[in-house]
């Protein structure tokens, strides 16, 4: 590893990194794509149950001119056509023993509003495909090398340039360019020490990160047949806020829901501030629909730390660290949109700013609606 030297070196395979790799990979096949776990995609993966297939949590697209332009550039690194035209999201909320429709929290703060906001589009871009199927299309586009079970433990610098990262306490890659994808907070303790002042890093470590909590439940009786997403509130106001969730089009049987909210992640660790935010979110639902947590076939609880948050750190205009010229910064936390239009956007703006554009290959030739994305080997096979 120590004597390899690559032209970029990106941390972090979700799905920034991922587009990243795909973009760069039209222009050179000397790419290392660092993952820490063992496999590609990050939280971006397959979930089925007996109602079929779905994302692993949930995925929307607000209908605005910052998600169209995201889901082109996606669409160019792909050379996929992946969005629809736009249809009506209605969101209704629950008061009164009613549903009505959403139109705010009046007087109440609600901590992370803006992270439920996105949301909170009247009309939105349905997926032609969905997004768990990104990776293995991304993947089949990336030319360089995938190196898993890598974690970035330091970035080494000299006389203001990044020259090689630290991989799991004992390993060097050295390379030209770096891109980090990685947590955002996590820079507090891999940038080299000289580049960051004592009160950059605190900036850094006081920033309010959200962790995001899911529950998707699959039901044991359907309750109720409605496109419309819902916000979910108690009549009693506590710190942890409302949550939001879809109900899928149910069988005769059953029926799947899927529900989010959100926890600050320095409380995150505590087992018991999950396990309040959930019984929350329970008793929401409960309130809304009261025979639908009865027997319920499964329950699924997925927790993303540093889900979301304002990221707090001085970049130069083209997205590179302040007195290192050569570290690229495309966690989406950084950017101003929210959620996966900030992720895809975030890419977008580190490979203009390397100098690259991304255009639809084959003369702008777009896929068919059936096409369909063939599985990739496991990612270890395919170097």
């Amino acid at each position: 590893m120590s004597q390899r030297h690559y032209d970029y070196v990106i941390v972090g395979s979700g799905l920034p990194g991922l587009l990243l790799a795909a973009s760069l990979s039209r222009f050179t096949d000397n790419i290392a794509l660092l993952e820490a776990q063992d496999t590609f995609g990050g939280c971006h993966k397959k979930i089925t149950n007996a109602m079929g297939s779905f994302e692993n949590g949930l995925r929307f697209f607000p209908d605005t001119e910052s998600s169209r332009s995201a889901l082109n550039f996606a669409e160019a690194v792909m050379n996929l056509k992946i969005y629809d035209e736009p249809k009506e999201s209605q969101s209704v909320f629950f008061e009164g023993g009613q549903f009505k429709p959403f139109l705010g929290f009046g007087d109440v703060h609600v901590d992370f509003y803006d992270e439920l906001a996105y949301f909170l589009s009247s009309s939105e871009l349905p997926l032609k495909f969905p997004v768990h199927e990104w990776p293995k299309r991304l993947m089949e586009n990336f030319k360089g090398d995938f190196l898993p079970r890598s974690i970035v433990t330091r970035f080494q610098s000299e006389e203001g340039r990044v020259k090689s990262v630290l991989i799991n306490g004992t390993k060097t890659l050295n390379g030209d360019q770096f891109i980090f994808c990685g947590t955002f907070k996590d820079l507090s303790v891999l940038l080299p020490t000289e580049s960051l002042s004592a009160r950059s890093k605190n900036k850094l470590n006081k920033t309010t990160y959200w962790t995001s909590i899911c529950l998707d439940i699959l039901h044991s009786a359907p309750f109720e047949n409605t496109n419309a997403y819902h916000v979910l509130n108690g009549t009693t106001q506590d710190e942890l806020g409302p949550c939001f969730g879809k109900l899928y089009p149910p069988t005769e049987n059953m029926q799947f829901s899927q529900w989010i909210s959100f926890v600050d992640d320095e409380l995150s660790d505590d087992s018991e501030v999950t396990a309040h935010a959930l019984k929350k979110m329970k008793r929401q639902i409960k309130r809304a629909y009261p025979t639908a947590l009865d027997n319920p076939i499964s329950e699924r609880i997925f927790v993303y730390s540093n889900y979301a948050g304002d990221g707090v750190l001085k970049v130069n205009e083209n997205q590179t660290i302040a007195g290192l010229d050569n570290l690229w910064i495309a966690s989406p936390t950084i950017n101003p949109g929210k959620n996966m239009v900030g992720a895809i956007k975030q890419a977008e703006l580190v490979v203009s700013s390397l100098g690259f554009s991304i255009e639809k290959q084959n003369d702008g030739q777009t896929y068919a609606e059936e096409t369909t994305i063939e599985p990739l080997p496991h990612p270890e096979s395919t170097l």
